[in-house]
C-alpha cells in the first residue's frame, strides 16, 4: 500500500515527466545447434551492481532479446530453455550507456547439465549510434587529474577548451568544454542521467561543484545524441555510486605548495611584459565516502564529504602595494544517496548534495580594471546550495519499463563587500592607471532556483525498443545590485573627473519554462539498427513584477510583468544507423543526422528589465581635496546618461539557434582486449543572432580608407552619421547571413591488456564561421548593422583547434607499483587583432572610438600547448585495506604556453596576462576498505 501510494504521488507530481535514460543495456539472439533461432529462452542478467539481483526477459519470435535499464558493472547471462543445457555467460563488463550484444547457442541436454562460459567482453557497440567516453572509477582513481568533471573532460578525444587545468589549480571555476565545433553554450550536466542546468545566465551552467567521490563512472556523450537529449555538444553525465550489500569506503587526499611548483617564466615572456607568472600558493583536495547495506538487497546508502581549495597568484596582477594579488578559494560538500528496492519491480533512489564555496578576493561582476587593491575586491559567500534529487524506476512486466525523476536547485550566493572596507568608503576607479580602490563598486546578491520534471516509458522487444518521455526545465534567476553611497568616483591619474550616480538599488529578475516532448525508436532489421527519434521543446521566457526601493538618486520603483516574450516552439528530427558488418559484435559502421536546438538562458530578455542597473555621469570638482565626493561638488545640470535603463527589443521573429550534425564512423574491435575507430564530424549552425542598434542602419555609415597597422595595406572602415549620433534602438535579432560550420576528422584506440590500459585519440578539424551572441570575442562589435563588425568576421571561431591529441595511460610495474599518466596536445586557440581607430586616425569619426578586427580570427594563434602529466602509485595491502601513496607531476615538461593575452593592437600588445601553470609535484595517497 505505502509503494503504491508513493508511486501514485509522484507520477502525479511528475505526469511522466522525462529523465534522460543513460542505463545500458545487454542484448543479442539465441540460437540452437542447427542456427535455427530459438523463442521462449528465459534470459536472466545478474550483478552485484542491481539491488535487486537480477533482471529477466523472454527471447521473442525470432530468438532476440534485449535486457534494459541495467547500471555499470560486470554481469552474467544465464540462459535457460527446458530441453537445452543452460548457458552461463560470465565477466560482461558493461559501462555507461552501452549496449553489449551477446549471442548464444544452446545445445540438447538436460536443464540440470549447464555450460559456463568466460568470453571477452564487447568492446563495440552495433547497435547504438552515439559516439561518447566512459571515464570508470579505475580511470579516476588511477589517471592524475583535477578530479571533476571538467578537469577530466579534458582528456575525452576532440574536445577544447580555454583555460588547460594543470593539477587541480583550474577546478574552482567551471571551463567551457567544446567539441568537434559545438557551441560555448552546448554543455549538458547530468546526474544520474536527470538533467542538472541552471536556467539563467546563458543556460549553459550548472551553478553547482561536483563531489568526485560520488561518481562510480562519468559518460561523456560527443555526437549522434537520442532525442532525448536537449542539444548537441558535450554531454556530462555523472553515474553515483549506489552502496552495495558490502560496506566499502574510501579516504582520498593530496595536495601541493609554492615550494612545489617550477619556475615556467622565460625571457621571452618577460620582454612581452609578463612581468609575473599565475602560479600556485597552494592547492588540497580531501575526500572520504562510506557506502553498504541499511539492508541487504532492499536499502543501500552511499555517502561523501569533499574539501578543496586552490590558492593561485595571478599572472601580471597586482595590488596597489605592488604585491602579486592572490585568488583565494575553497569549496565543501557532503551529499548522501540512499537506493530503496520497495519491490521486485520498483526502485526509488533519493539523493542530496550541499555544497558552499567561498572566495576571498574575487574582482567584481561591474566594472573591470588591471589593478584590483584586495580591499576592492568581493567576498563571495555561499547561503543555499544543493542538489536534491528523487527517481523511480519500474519494470512493468517483461517489455514495459517507466522512469520518472524530479530535481530541484536553489543558487543563493552574495559577492559582499570586503570586511575591512569602510561602510562610508566611495569606491575609486582611476582609468588612466586602471586601478579601483578603496572598496568594490558593487555589491550582488545572487539567488536563482531550478526545477527538472522528468521520465519515460519504453516498450522493449528483442528486436524493437519504443522510448516516449518529456522533459521540463524550470526556474528563475535574480540579481541584486547595491554600493555605498549609491556612486562611483572616476579620476585620473589621481585627478577628480567626474562620478557615476548609479540607480541602486537596483537588480532584474527573469524566469523561464523550457518544455520537451520526444519518442526514440531503436529498431534491429538483421544486422542493421536504425535509431530514429523526434523531439519538440517549447521555450517561454519572461520578466516577472518585481520592485525596487528608493536609493540615493531615484524614488521606490514599482514594475509590470512581461509575460512571454520570448515562446519558440521547436522540432528537431534525429536518425542514427549502426550496422554489424560481419554479425559477431566486432565491426561496426555507423552514423547519423541530427538536428539540435542551441542551448538558451533567459539572459536573452534581460534587456527589457526596467529594474535593471543604470546611471549617469556627471562632472565632479573637488573643491576641498578631499577625494570625496559631496553633492556640492556634483555639477548635476552636466550629467549624461540617464537613471533609467536604456532598454532593449526581443525582435517577435527571433527564431531560436539550431545546428545539424552529420557524423559517420567504423568501429573495430581487434583482439580480445582493443577497439579502433575513424569518424568523421560535421557540423552547421543556423538562425544565429546578435544585438543590433536597429535606429542605425548599415546605410548610416560611409567609407573612409585608412592603412592597416599590421600590414600596411589600406583597410576601408566607415564612419556613422553624424545625425544619427544620439539615435539607440537595440534589438536582439536574427541575422539569416551568420553561419558558422565544422568539419573534422578523429582516430581513436581503446586497450586493456593484463598489466596495461590506454585511450586515446588524434583529432583534425576546422571550425570557421561569423561570431555571435554566443561566440563574441573581446574586443569585437556585434551590432551587425555596423559594417566595421563585419570585417574579418567570418574566420576561425570559437575553441578551434587544428589538431588535438588526448590519450590517458595506466601500467602495473613490479612490487605493486603503478605508473599512470595522461597527455593534451593541441594547437594553440585563434587570436584576434582589434584595432581601436579614434578620432586621430579618422578626423570627425562619429563614434569617437571603433574597434575593428584587422586580421582574420586564426592568422594569429595561441602556442601549441604541450601538456604531459604522470602519477607512481605504491600499492600496500593489510587484509580488506589498500593503501596507495601517490606522487603525481603536472606539466611535467614545464610547458609555458600562453593562454590569455592583450589583442588590442598598441604597446601592450601579445602581453600575456595567463600561460599554462609551470610544473607541479603533488603528493598523496588513498586508503580503500
Amino acid at each position: 500500500m505505502i509503494v503504491r501510494r508513493v508511486l501514485a504521488v509522484i507520477l502525479l507530481i511528475l505526469g511522466f515527466g522525462s529523465a534522460a535514460r543513460a542505463q545500458s543495456a545487454i542484448a543479442g539472439v539465441v540460437r540452437d545447434s542447427s542456427g535455427a533461432v530459438l523463442p521462449g529462452v528465459s534470459v536472466e542478467a545478474s550483478s552485484p551492481a542491481l539491488i535487486e539481483g537480477s533482471r529477466a526477459v523472454v527471447t521473442d519470435a525470432a530468438g532476440g532479446y534485449r535486457i534494459e535499464n541495467l547500471r555499470p558493472g560486470t554481469y552474467v547471462v544465464t540462459f535457460t530453455l527446458t530441453g537445452f543445457r543452460v548457458v552461463r555467460r560470465e565477466g560482461i563488463v558493461l559501462p555507461t550507456s552501452f549496449t553489449a550484444q551477446v549471442n548464444v547457442e544452446l545445445s540438447l541436454g538436460a536443464i540440470e547439465e549447464s555450460v559456463v562460459v568466460t568470453g571477452e567482453s564487447p568492446l563495440v557497440d552495433v547497435r547504438g549510434s552515439v559516439s561518447q567516453s566512459v571515464m570508470n572509477r579505475e580511470k579516476l582513481d588511477t589517471i592524475p587529474t583535477g578530479k571533476d568533471p571538467f578537469s577530466v573532460g579534458q582528456l575525452i578525444p576532440g574536445v577544447t577548451t580555454s583555460t588547460p587545468d594543470v593539477g587541480g589549480t583550474q577546478v574552482m571555476q567551471q571551463p567551457t568544454l567544446q567539441v568537434h565545433g559545438s557551441s560555448n553554450n552546448d554543455n549538458v550536466f547530468m546526474v544520474d542521467s536527470v538533467q542538472i542546468q541552471h536556467i539563467g545566465f546563458g543556460g549553459n551552467q550548472t551553478g553547482f561543484y561536483f563531489n568526485d567521490g560520488l561518481m562510480e563512472e562519468i559518460s561523456y556523450q560527443t555526437s549522434s545524441l537520442p532525442a532525448e537529449a536537449p542539444v548537441g555538444g558535450v554531454q556530462i553525465n555523472m553515474i553515483p555510486h549506489d552502496g552495495g550489500n558490502t560496506f566499502h569506503g574510501t579516504v582520498f587526499s593530496t595536495g601541493a605548495n609554492s615550494g612545489m611548483q617550477a619556475n615556467n617564466l622565460s625571457q621571452d615572456l618577460v620582454d612581452l611584459g609578463f612581468k609575473a607568472q599565475n602560479r600556485v600558493d597552494t592547492v588540497y583536495d580531501v575526500n572520504a565516502t562510506l557506502g553498504g547495506p541499511v539492508r541487504r538487497d532492499r536499502v543501500w546508502f552511499f555517502g561523501t564529504a569533499r574539501r578543496w581549495s586552490a590558492n593561485n597568484f595571478l599572472g601580471n596582477t597586482f595590488t596597489s602595494t605592488g604585491a602579486q594579488a592572490i585568488d583565494d578559494q575553497h569549496i565543501t560538500d557532503a551529499t548522501i544517496r540512499v537506493t530503496w528496492q520497495a519491490t521486485h519491480n520498483n526502485k526509488f533512489s533519493f539523493h542530496y548534495d550541499r555544497s558552499i564555496k567561498w572566495r576571498g578576493h574575487r574582482p567584481n561582476n561591474w566594472l573591470s580594471a588591471s589593478i584590483n587593491d584586495p580591499i576592492s575586491d568581493v567576498v563571495q559567500t555561499t547561503q543555499l546550495n544543493y542538489i536534491g534529487e528523487i527517481k523511480w524506476s519500474s519494470t512493468i512486466g517483461r517489455r514495459l519499463l517507466a522512469e520518472a525523476a524530479m530535481f530541484t536547485l536553489p543558487v543563493n550566493y552574495t559577492l559582499g563587500f570586503e570586511p575591512d572596507a569602510a561602510p562610508d568608503t566611495i569606491a575609486t576607479f582611476d582609468q588612466v592607471r586602471s586601478v579601483i580602490s578603496g572598496v568594490s563598486p558593487r555589491m550582488d546578491t545572487n539567488s536563482a532556483r531550478m526545477f527538472t520534471y522528468a521520465g519515460n516509458v519504453a516498450y522493449v522487444t528483442g528486436s524493437h525498443s519504443v522510448k516516449i518521455g518529456t522533459q521540463v526545465r524550470t526556474g528563475w534567476s535574480q540579481e541584486l545590485f547595491t554600493m555605498h553611497g549609491d556612486m562611483l568616483q572616476i579620476v585620473n591619474n589621481g585627478v577628480p573627473n567626474s562620478v557615476r550616480l548609479v540607480n541602486t538599488p537596483s537588480g532584474h529578475k527573469e524566469e523561464g519554462v523550457n518544455a520537451a516532448l520526444y519518442a526514440q525508436d531503436s529498431w534491429r532489421l538483421g544486422r542493421l539498427t536504425l535509431n530514429p527519434g523526434v523531439r519538440y521543446e517549447r521555450f517561454v521566457m519572461s520578466i516577472p513584477a518585481q520592485s525596487a526601493p528608493a536609493g540615493t538618486w531615484v524614488p521606490a520603483r514599482d514594475f509590470a510583468a512581461q509575460d512571454d516574450i520570448v515562446n519558440w516552439n521547436t522540432v528537431s528530427p534525429r536518425l542514427g544507423a549502426s550496422w554489424d558488418v560481419n554479425g559477431d559484435g566486432r565491426t561496426a559502421v555507423k552514423g547519423g543526422i541530427s538536428r539540435y536546438d542551441r542551448l538558451e538562458g533567459i539572459t536573452i530578455v534581460q534587456p527589457l528589465n526596467q529594474r535593471f542597473i543604470a546611471f549617469q555621469v556627471c562632472p565632479w570638482v573637488d573643491g576641498n581635496n578631499d577625494l570625496v565626493a559631496q553633492v556640492s561638488e556634483i555639477a548635476m545640470a552636466r550629467c549624461t546618461g540617464s537613471l533609467q535603463p536604456s532598454l532593449g527589443n526581443v525582435d517577435a521573429n527571433l527564431k531560436r539557434p539550431h545546428q545539424w550534425e552529420y557524423t559517420a564512423m567504423v568501429q573495430r574491435q581487434v583482439g580480445a582486449t582493443t577497439s579502433v575507430s575513424v569518424g568523421y564530424y560535421g557540423r552547421q549552425f543556423g538562425d544565429l543572432y546578435t544585438t543590433v542598434n536597429a535606429a542605425v542602419p548599415p546605410s548610416s555609415y560611409a567609407p573612409v580608407v585608412i592603412t592597416n597597422p599590421l600590414t600596411q595595406q589600406p583597410l576601408t572602415v566607415y564612419n556613422q552619421d553624424p545625425a544619427t549620433r544620439t539615435s539607440v534602438r537595440n534589438v536582439v535579432t536574427t541575422i539569416p547571413s551568420l553561419n558558422q560550420h565544422y568539419s573534422g576528422v578523429e582516430f581513436q584506440v581503446n586497450t586493456r591488456l593484463t598489466r596495461a590500459t590506454f585511450f586515446g585519440g588524434f583529432t583534425i578539424g576546422s571550425d570557421r564561421g561569423d561570431q555571435d551572441t554566443a561566440s563574441s570575442c573581446t574586443g569585437c562589435g556585434s551590432d551587425f548593422n555596423n559594417p566595421n563588425n563585419l570585417i574579418n568576421n567570418n574566420a576561425a571561431i570559437g575553441f578551434d583547434s587544428t589538431y588535438q591529441i588526448r590519450g590517458g595511460w595506466t601500467y602495473r610495474l613490479p612490487y605493486d607499483v603503478q605508473f599512470a599518466g595522461s597527455i593534451r596536445e593541441a594547437t594553440g586557440l585563434p587570436l584576434t587583432r582589434v584595432y581601436p581607430v579614434t578620432t586621430s586616425i579618422v578626423p570627425g569619426l562619429t563614434q569617437v572610438t571603433q574597434n575593428v578586427q584587422v586580421a582574420p580570427r586564426g592568422d594569429f594563434r595561441y602556442p601549441w600547448q604541450n601538456l604531459v602529466d604522470i602519477r607512481f602509485v605504491k600499492i600496500v595491502r593489510a587484509g580488506s585495506l589498500r593503501i596507495e601513496p601517490t606522487v603525481d607531476v603536472f606539466n611535467l615538461f614545464n610547458d609555458d604556453a600562453v593562454t590569455s593575452a592583450v589583442t588590442t593592437v598598441g604597446t601592450s600588445l601579445g602581453r600575456p596576462s595567463a600561460i599554462a601553470m609551470g610544473r607541479l609535484v603533488r603528493i598523496g595517497g588513498r586508503i580503500a576498505f
